[in-house]
């Protein structure tokens, strides 16, 4: 193992540069050897798929989105709270939510920002046959302009949990968008701190600093933001001074970094939290003490040291530590395989099971080696492991995981509210992906949706976490540390949430 990674790093030395320029077909030296006040660029492994800001439903293009176009709140991961952006305050009034919005905002074609442009969004979101954010807005009953700066949403039942649906729902210029006729997908207009200027079809993203900011004046004139899948490319471009920030940094490729003239290493706890997921309508996952029995087998923190070099964070229950709802009482069950083989004998297996785990190995780093580490720990006790490798298309569609139709598998989600996991996941009936029922956290659900005060709710979600653990149809592992490498003379701390936000970047 060792002489592999030594030949590759060894490889990526002598023909980086080569290779990254080639990925790029060559363009991408023309444009920036250092980050300066003129220009970033930035190496993305992921880009935007379209350019209609609601066709999608990825976190990692929430955050292209989030320099362009605003959201009404954001959240504050340290605090566990949220805050707001284009709204300056709110009221929840049971069935409604009174928003008050920020004034002497303009769009980037210098139009005001208004509640009318909030309903327009809004409707869009909800009703535009390409969105892939509907979900949200389900129990949305009428959203009304009360006047230039308030906004009332009114809901089929409470919904104490609006802000956190809010969160990452962009506001667009109604008359801006509207504008454009049929080609208002080509070009977004909304509030941010930078400005569309050109996109294509491969991911790669032109903006220019939308000088008429509300805000604080981004430091950087342009960002140029390159996709490149492959993570030795943009490791490669980094180091060769053509690009200035790059995402989705390999672990393995840390030490490249060390004490490195240009770049350095920039890591944060991320919010995306990994776990084996148990669709409780598959044998012999329908079994409670065979769930419990995975639990007691599976360490993760040897996942976290061998794999990751460290660069994990063990999740002790269905949370992790910087979620709305993390009830840091909770703990794991320990790892015990004696008490994992008799829990499977109680079951009905005494001689063990066979299961097929699916994974994603282009969509969760390093998938297929977590996944081979799990298979041998569950083997200890009885349970024989297939891995079953798909495409994430697949693996996410409706043969797959939002079909119900794989009973074991390994998924990574991201939450900044624990309701949204616990909802989605977790509740009858609302998706397919583990079809876990029990009455009692249902009408808890229910029930926390409709609290208004913030510690009763946060109460009731450490009881949702309590159920769940009892009876575990999943089994949590770990967050991970969002890895990203950044010229030095960049003043930049990053997020947890997978977003970089150039406007939080300086130029020493």
């Amino acid at each position: 193992m060792s002489n592999r990674r030594i030949n590759r790093r060894e490889f990526l030395k002598h023909s980086g540069v080569a290779g990254f320029t080639t990925l790029l077909g060559g363009s991408l030296v023309k444009l920036s050897y250092a980050a300066s006040r003129d220009r970033l660029t930035a190496l993305s492994s992921i880009g935007l798929d379209t350019l209609h800001p609601y066709a999608h439903s990825s976190s990692p293009q929430y955050g292209i989105w989030h320099n362009m176009i605003e959201p009404l709140v954001e959240v504050d991961y340290s605090k566990r709270a949220h805050y707001g952006i284009l709204a300056e305050s709110w009221e929840f009034q049971g069935k409604r939510w009174v928003i008050k919005l920020r004034k002497n905002v303009r769009f980037h074609d210098s139009s005001p920002f208004t509640a009318k442009d909030v309903v327009y969004s809004i409707n869009r979101m909800k009703n535009d046959k390409l969105s892939l954010q509907k979900e949200n807005f389900r129990d949305f009953t009428e959203v009304q302009a009360a006047d230039d700066y308030t906004v009332i949403i009114t809901t089929e039942q409470p919904v104490a949990v609006m802000l956190d649906r809010l969160q990452n729902r962009f506001i667009l210029s109604k008359t801006g968008m509207e504008a454009q006729g049929d080609q208002a997908e080509l070009k977004p207009v909304g509030t941010g701190p930078y400005k569309f200027q050109s996109w294509q079809r491969d991911g790669n993203l032109i903006m220019v600093r939308n000088d008429g900011y509300w805000g604080a004046k981004p430091s950087i004139r342009e960002i140029v933001l390159r996709r490149v899948r492959e993570d030795s490319g943009r490791v490669a471009g980094l180091l060769a001074g053509q690009g200035d920030v790059a995402n989705n940094v390999p672990v393995e490729e840390l030490s490249r970094f060390d004490n490195h003239p240009r770049i350095r290493a920039e890591k944060v706890e991320g919010v995306r939290m990994y776990f084996l997921a148990m669709n409780v309508t598959h044998k012999p996952f329908d079994n409670k003490l065979v769930r419990q029995a995975i639990n007691y087998a599976v360490d993760p923190a040897v996942i976290i040291k061998h794999i990751y070099e460290g660069n994990g964070y063990i999740m002790n229950g269905p949370m992790g530590s910087n979620v709305i709802g993390f009830d840091p009482k909770i703990k794991r069950y320990p790892l015990d395989l004696n008490k994992a083989k008799e829990l499977l004998t109680k079951a009905g297996y005494p001689n063990g099971v066979d299961v097929k785990l699916y994974f994603s190995p282009d969509r969760y780093p390093k998938a297929k080696e977590v996944c081979q580490v799990i298979a041998d720990q569950l083997s200890k006790v009885g349970i024989k492991v297939e891995l079953v490798s798909q495409e994430f298309v697949i693996f996410w569609g409706k043969e797959g995981v939002n079909g119900g139709k794989l009973g074991f598998y390994y998924v990574g989600r991201p939450a900044a509210d624990a309701d949204t996991v616990y909802d989605q996941y977790y509740r009858s009936g609302v998706s397919p992906r583990i079809q876990y029922k029990n009455p009692e956290f249902d009408k808890l659900v229910d029930e926390e949706q409709k609290t208004g005060d913030a510690k009763k709710r946060l109460a009731m979600l450490h009881q949702l976490g309590r159920i769940l653990m009892e009876d575990v149809p999943f089994c949590p592992l770990y967050t991970l540390a969002e890895i990203y490498g950044a010229a030095r003379n960049i003043n930049w701390k990053a997020r947890p949430d997978e977003k970089l936000m150039y406007a939080e970047m300086k130029i020493r």
